[in-house]
């Protein structure tokens, strides 16, 4: 860092060293590495810069101009290696052809992909797209076939004679596309990125930290907060410890133990110290990525992200398993299931994550195969409290809601009383048609101590189970309002499958991108992508 009076205290000073609005020099951080420094505190974090490093960064950024005016900072990592899918189109009909063209338009958006038309299997691509007819059901089973392994990978059953929305095709490419890219993906070896080596006492502070971290309770989750800061202020320069806090600080709000409004702002910033350390830590790139899709809901942010943390470490499991909730999220069930399968490859005793492939089973309206993989969770920790809760909601939905109301007492003696258990439970009680006690919770909420950070997003799901559709729309809007971090799911939650013909809350919907986003009504074969 430079002298003292070389040293820009705040985004006035820095935006005013460039000559640019505030507005600007934050996204410029963002998108283009201008170079901020960062204090973190208990509660906040401050900024600060280098005049130097500023006029740096500016004339590199000149000096690489493109031609038409466009900006763009010189790559750190070499270019992904580019996969190539070959569509057969054997029999020709239009529905098959509309598939194949929106499968085209879809892989424009991913990385590491191109993808081309051809017309029969001569082809030297390592990827085929194949159709089959079912003459017993009379469906078409779209098939995507790795040429090498000669194994599908994928495949989707449909019924061409059925009219289906273009938003249904759509989903369809995009999903074929994304099992495409996280199977090849792990084709091609890639070096591993440099890390600096950390000081020593850092480092065991950090990992400390992740051990608290995956237990996943309040209790530890403010331990492994504590340990993160302690590595950052005994290593400023450690990316991992940023990436701890990043990760912390998005747990902490998703379960509604602190803000968002407060903490994911000091998320973010540290997600963006980390890449800045580090620009191809795998870890980093993921902490960012989960920002955009829980507080900013910038979807297709979160995905390139996302991506980008694969690639740059494709053994590294949380990267694949965060990738599954914004596919989950989007409808993309088949890709959302592959993806955290291959993290539980990757990891095979991690609670989470198999509490997220039970999850990801649950969106896609896999009840069963949800209570599977919540009851290897719990065979592993009996007292692993997220593994009871999603269990509750399984049950619940299986109609079974006098185990599901066990389970969610269970949860609610592990952590000692929680704000949006006690939600979630009510909405058990309305389903099973006990209005009165579904009530009586939500009107607990209304006090201290669960006043003070209310999960607006589960009491907007039990009014909609007590058929108050009003009120659940107003919640709703209060859970957007508040930056509610499970607002993400709300376009595939089970929970408000009765509200999806209200126009109110599909202008929620719509509000929050992801009006496109539609419940798949295919039947799906599926391999995980590895």
């Amino acid at each position: 860092m430079a002298e003292n009076d070389d040293r820009l205290n705040s985004w006035k000073q820095i935006a005013s060293a460039l000559n640019r609005e505030v507005r600007t020099v934050q996204m410029w951080e963002k998108q283009e590495g201008l170079p901020i420094h960062r204090h973190f505190h208990n509660r906040r974090s401050t900024v600060f810069a280098s005049r130097a490093e500023i006029q740096s960064w500016a004339k590199r950024r000149a000096e690489m101009r493109l031609p038409g005016g466009a900006a763009e900072l010189a790559p750190k990592f070499a270019a992904p290696h580019h996969d190539r899918i070959a569509v057969m189109l054997p029999a020709a009909l239009p529905a098959q052809k509309a598939l194949s063209t929106l499968l085209l338009e879809a892989a424009r958006k991913l990385d590491s992909i191109t993808v081309a038309i051809s017309a029969d299997d001569s082809s030297d691509a390592e990827f085929l797209l194949r159709w089959k007819e079912n003459s017993q059901s009379g469906c078409t089973v779209a098939e995507l076939f790795a040429v090498q392994a000669r194994t599908a990978i994928w495949s989707h059953a449909f019924s061409l004679d059925q009219p289906q929305g273009t938003e249904t095709a759509e989903q369809l490419a995009e999903q074929m596309n994304q099992c495409l890219w996280l199977h090849a993906i792990l084709a091609v070896p890639r070096p591993a990125a440099h890390v600096r080596p950390p000081h020593a006492d850092a480092r065991e502070a950090y990992f400390k930290g992740r051990y608290f971290w995956n237990r996943r309770s309040e209790v530890d989750l403010h331990k492994a907060l504590h340990c993160f800061h302690t590595a950052a202020a005994t290593d400023p320069q450690f990316a991992l410890a940023y990436t701890g806090i990043a990760d912390t600080l998005t747990l902490l709000s998703f379960y509604e133990m602190v803000s968002p409004t407060e903490a994911m702002p000091q998320a973010r910033d540290a997600a963006i110290r980390a890449i800045q350390l580090e620009p191809d830590l795998a870890e980093a790139h993921t902490s960012l990525a989960d920002v955009h899709l829980h507080f900013d809901w910038r979807w297709e942010a979160a995905g390139r992200e996302y991506r980008r943390a694969i690639e740059c470490n494709p053994d590294y499991a949380l990267g694949y398993h965060w990738y599954a909730n914004l596919l989950a999220a989007t409808g993309q069930h088949d890709a959302a299931y592959a993806a955290v399968m291959r993290a539980l490859e990757i990891d095979p005793v991690s609670l989470s994550i198999q509490v997220w492939a039970g999850v990801t089973s649950h969106l896609a309206r896999r009840y069963d195969d949800a209570v599977r993989h919540y009851q290897k969770a719990l065979e592993l920790d009996p007292n692993f409290i997220v593994a009871h809760m999603y269990m509750a909601q399984a049950l619940e939905q299986k109609g079974c809601y006098r185990e599901a109301l066990q389970s969610f007492d269970t949860a609610i003696r592990l952590t000692g009383g929680s704000s949006n258990l006690t939600a979630m439970k009510a909405h058990s009680h309305a389903l099973a048609g006990d209005p009165r006690s579904a009530r009586e919770l939500l009107g607990q909420l209304q006090r201290p101590p669960f006043s003070k950070c209310m999960p607006s997003y589960d009491i907007a799901a039990t009014h909609a189970a007590l058929g108050d559709s009003t009120l659940a729309v107003h919640w709703l809007e209060r859970a957007r309002s508040e930056r509610n971090m499970k607002l993400f799911l709300v376009s595939q939650d089970p929970r408000f499958d009765t509200m999806r013909g209200h126009t109110e809350f599909s202008a929620v919907v719509e509000q929050l991108g992801l009006a496109k986003s539609a419940i798949s009504s295919g039947r799906t074969m599926l391999s995980a992508a590895h």
